[in-house]
């Protein structure tokens, strides 16, 4: 697997648990539970930050060669 796709595998990973957490918050808010908003506060705070790393991934795909898939090294 290369640095790309690991990355990206893992930045989708971390957009659908901000999805499942912001589902739960809304529930909690719908039964009129004051943690769900601090839930939903928490998701979008984490969602943010998985944005900027989305966007300085994308940045740091740009610089790497496409012809270079090889795997990276690991240690």
């Amino acid at each position: 697997m290369t640095p790309a796709r690991r990355l990206l595998f893992w930045l989708r990973i971390s957009f659908v648990g901000d999805a499942v957490l912001a589902a739960i918050g809304g529930l909690l808010v719908a039964q009129g539970e004051a943690v769900g908003i601090a839930l939903l506060v928490f998701t979008a705070l984490r969602a943010g930050i998985g944005v900027v790393a989305l966007v300085l991934a994308a940045r740091a795909l740009e610089r790497h060669d496409p012809h270079d898939d090889r795997p990276s090294v690991l240690g």
